[in-house]
C-alpha cells in the first residue's frame, strides 16, 4: 500500500527547497539509524545505498508529507521485519552513550514511521553489521564503499548519500563528537543546500571539505583528485612556521641563495599572505588555533608543479624571489633527523638527546645504554615518532603504570563507548634515574601526544613547548562518492583520571615559543631551554623552606628573605635568562633585601643564590 500511496502523490515538479532540505534532514536521521540498527540491513539482505535514492525521490517530489511518508515507509518496509533477540540489551552508563533518539517523535514523521522506527529502536541489540566493525580499536568502515570511484562530480541523489553516510559514520562512531564548536545537527541542517545546490566537481568538493572540518579534529584529513588540483600536491624548496604572527621560512633547500631562514613571507603566488590565510581557513581542519595555523602554512606553500614567486622580509626590506615547486621537495626537507641520540656536556650537566622520530623499538635498550649515566635526557617529540614509546617506558618505570584511559566504540553497538586502560613499563631490573626533558609543539600530533602521556607519570619529568595537535587515538577512514577519502579520531584518549586530551593536547610545565629573532640566530629556541642547568636545579631546590623571593610574578622589584644565613655572611644573587646566560648579578650580605630589575625584558628567569651555607635556584617571572 505504501508504494502505490507514494506513486499517486508523486508529482515531476519539486516542492520548495525549505520543504526540501527539512525533509532531507529527517530522513539522513531515519535511514542512517536504520542502517546501523535493522537486523535485514546489518545482515546485507537489501542495498540501503539504493533504498535511499527512492526515499530522496519522494523527499523532493512528494507535493504531501503523507506522501514523503510514504517514500520513508516503503524503504524500511522493503528492508524486510525487524528481528526479535532474546538477548539483554547491554547496559551503557548515560556518560558513555551519545544516542539521542528524540527526533523520532518529530511531527514531520506519521505514526506508521515512527512506529517502524521505534521497532527497530526496541528491538535492536548488537550484531554483525556489513557495512562496519567495530570489533577493533577504532570502528573500521571499509566495506561501506558503493559509489565511491564512481565520479568526481556525482549525480545529486549520490551527493546526499555521501552526505548521509558521513554525517551518519560520525553521529554513530566519532567519540568525540560531544567536543565539537557546533552542534552536529546544526551542522547537517547547514551543510544540505550546499550539497545539493554544488553546481561542479569542484563545488561539492569544497563544500564537503567545510563541512569535514566541522569535527574540529586535527585528524581530519581529505583527500580527492579535484580536491588535490584544486590545491596542488608540489612544495616549494623551502618550508615555514607560524611564528609571532608572521609565516616565517624556517628551512631552505640547497640551491635557493635569495631565501633565508627568517625571512617572513609577505606573499606567495601574487597574492598577500594574510588575505590567502583568511580565504583558505574555512578549508583547514584541526582540533585547535594553533594546528589549524600550521595547516593553513601547509595548504598555502602548496601549489602546481613549475615557477611561482614569494615576496619575503628579511628584516631590512621586501624581495622578491622566484622558485620552483616540485614533487620532490617535500621529502628532501622533511628528512628524518639525525642522529638517533647524542649526548653533550652543558654548564657541567651531562644531557642526552634523543630525536623521537628516529628512534625505532629495536634501539632503545642501546640508546639507554648509551645515556645511562646522563643527568637527563631529552626526548624531542616535535616530529612523527615510531613507536618507540613501549620500549622507552620499560626504562623509565620498575613496574606496569597506567597511561590513560581509552574510550573505544561498543562492540556492533552504535553511539556507544566503554573504557580500557593503557599501561606501560616493567620488566627491566634497573630503570634510569636521571631526569627526563620532552619537547613539543603543533606539530606533535597523535602517536607524538600518547608518546608524551607515555612520559608523563615519571617522576622528573619536565614538559617545554606549547600546545600539541590535540588529536590522539586511532584513525577511521570514509570512503564517499566523488572519490572523497576522509578520516577523523576513533579512538577517544584521556589522562588516567578521565582528563581530556582531544582538543586540548599536551600542557606543557614551561611555555616556550620560537621567535623570528631565535629563528634568524639558527637558535633552537625549545632546546637552548631545556639544555640548562638551573632548569635540572629548579627540581632539586635545596632549602627551600628558608628562601622566600617575591613578588613572583614581579615588575621591577624583588625582595628575598633567607633564614638563619646570618647578617655578615655574604653571598652572590644572580638571575639567569632561559638560554643560561647571566643577565644579573649582585653581591649581598643581608638576608633580606631587595633587587631592582628595571632594564629586564618581560619573561621567564632563574634566580640562583650560592653562598657557602646555601645553594638556591628558583624560577621568576618578569612582567
Amino acid at each position: 500500500m505504501a508504494a502505490f500511496s507514494f506513486a499517486q502523490q508523486a508529482s515531476v515538479v519539486p516542492v520548495p527547497d525549505s520543504v526540501y532540505y527539512d525533509r532531507l534532514f529527517y530522513l539522513c536521521k531515519a535511514w542512517g539509524f536504520a542502517k546501523y540498527h535493522h537486523t535485514g540491513i546489518a545482515a546485507g539482505n537489501i542495498n540501503w545505498d539504493d533504498e535511499l535514492f527512492k526515499a530522496i525521490h519522494g523527499a523532493k517530489y512528494a507535493p504531501t508529507n503523507e506522501g514523503f511518508n510514504d517514500s520513508v515507509q516503503l524503504i524500511l518496509e522493503n528492508a524486510g521485519p525487524m528481528a526479535i533477540s532474546s538477548d539483554t540489551l547491554p547496559y551503557v552508563p548515560d556518560s558513555l552513550n551519545y544516542n539521542d533518539f528524540s527526533w523520532m517523535e518529530e511531527d514531520i514523521f506519521t505514526d506508521t514511521v515512527r512506529s517502524l522506527l521505534d521497532t527497530i529502536r526496541s528491538r535492536f541489540r548488537p550484531r554483525f553489521n556489513v557495512y562496519y566493525n567495530s570489533t577493533g580499536w577504532s570502528v573500521n568502515l571499509e566495506t561501506d564503499q558503493l559509489y565511491y570511484l564512481e565520479s568526481d562530480y556525482p549525480s545529486e541523489d549520490k551527493r546526499l548519500l555521501a552526505l548521509f553516510r558521513y554525517w551518519n559514520i560520525i553521529e554513530y562512531f566519532f567519540p568525540c563528537k560531544n567536543l565539537m564548536d557546533q552542534d552536529w545537527d546544526t551542522t547537517l541542517a547547514e551543510f544540505i543546500p550546499g550539497i545539493v545546490e554544488a553546481s561542479d566537481a569542484l563545488s561539492y568538493t569544497l563544500t564537503f571539505r567545510q563541512l569535514t572540518t566541522r569535527l574540529n579534529d586535527t585528524h581530519g584529513y581529505f583527500i580527492s583528485p579535484t580536491y588535490q588540483t584544486w590545491n596542488g600536491t608540489c612544495y616549494p624548496p623551502f618550508t615555514a612556521d607560524y611564528v609571532e604572527n608572521e609565516m616565517v621560512v624556517t628551512k631552505v633547500l640547497e640551491g635557493n641563495p635569495d631565501i633565508g631562514v627568517g625571512d617572513v613571507i609577505k606573499a606567495i603566488d601574487g597574492v598577500d599572505i594574510y588575505d590567502l590565510r583568511d580565504s583558505l581557513r574555512i578549508y583547514v581542519h584541526g582540533s585547535n588555533d594553533p594546528v589549524i595555523e600550521r595547516g593553513l602554512n601547509y595548504m598555502i606553500l602548496l601549489g602546481a608543479a613549475g615557477p611561482a614567486q614569494v615576496v619575503l622580509d628579511d628584516g631590512s626590506g621586501l624581495d622578491t624571489v622566484d622558485f620552483t615547486r616540485n614533487s620532490s621537495n617535500y621529502l628532501n626537507i622533511f628528512l628524518p633527523s639525525l642522529p638517533m641520540w647524542t649526548d653533550t656536556i652543558t654548564d657541567g650537566c651531562h644531557f642526552g638527546i634523543v630525536n623521537i622520530d628516529t628512534l625505532v623499538d629495536t634501539w632503545v635498550p642501546e640508546m639507554f645504554d648509551a645515556l645511562w649515566e646522563t643527568d637527563a635526557i631529552i626526548f624531542d617529540l616535535r616530529r612523527y615518532p615510531r613507536g618507540s614509546i613501549n620500549s622507552i617506558a620499560k626504562y623509565l618505570y620498575p613496574e606496569e603504570v597506567e597511561i590513560a584511559k581509552m574510550q573505544r566504540i561498543g562492540s556492533y553497538y552504535p553511539g556507544t563507548y566503554k573504557w580500557m586502560t593503557d599501561f606501560m613499563g616493567g620488566g627491566m631490573p634497573e630503570t634510569y634515574d636521571g631526569e627526563v626533558i620532552i619537547l613539543f609543539n603543533e606539530a606533535t600530533l597523535s602517536q607524538g601526544e600518547m608518546t608524551c602521556m607515555g612520559f608523563e607519570p615519571y617522576p622528573e619529568l619536565i614538559k617545554i613547548g606549547s600546545q600539541t595537535a590535540g588529536a590522539d587515538g586511532n584513525v577511521a577512514i570514509v570512503y564517499l562518492p566523488g572519490r572523497i577519502r576522509t578520516f577523523f579520531t576513533g579512538l577517544g584518549i584521556f589522562y588516567p583520571d578521565y582528563t581530556q586530551t582531544q582538543r586540548i593536547g599536551i600542557v606543557p610545565d614551561y611555555e616556550v615559543h620560537r621567535t623570528i629573532a631565535g629563528i634568524r640566530a639558527g637558535v633552537d629556541e625549545l632546546m637552548a631551554f631545556a639544555l640548562n642547568c638551573a632548569l635540572l636545579d629548579v627540581k632539586e631546590i635545596e632549602y627551600t623552606d628558608d628562601v622566600s623571593v617575591y613578588p613572583n610574578p614581579f615588575v621591577d622589584h624583588l625582595f628575598y628573605e633567607i633564614q638563619g644565613n646570618g647578617t655578615d655572611q655574604s653571598f652572590q644573587l644572580e638571575i639567569f635568562d632561559l638560554y643560561g646566560r647571566r643577565m644579573a648579578g649582585f653581591e649581598k650580605n643581608s638576608s633580606t633585601g631587595e633587587i631592582e630589575l628595571p632594564g629586564l625584558a618581560s619573561g621567564i628567569y632563574f634566580m640562583r643564590i650560592n653562598s657557602d651555607r646555601k645553594h638556591f635556584t628558583t624560577k621568576i617571572i618578569k612582567y
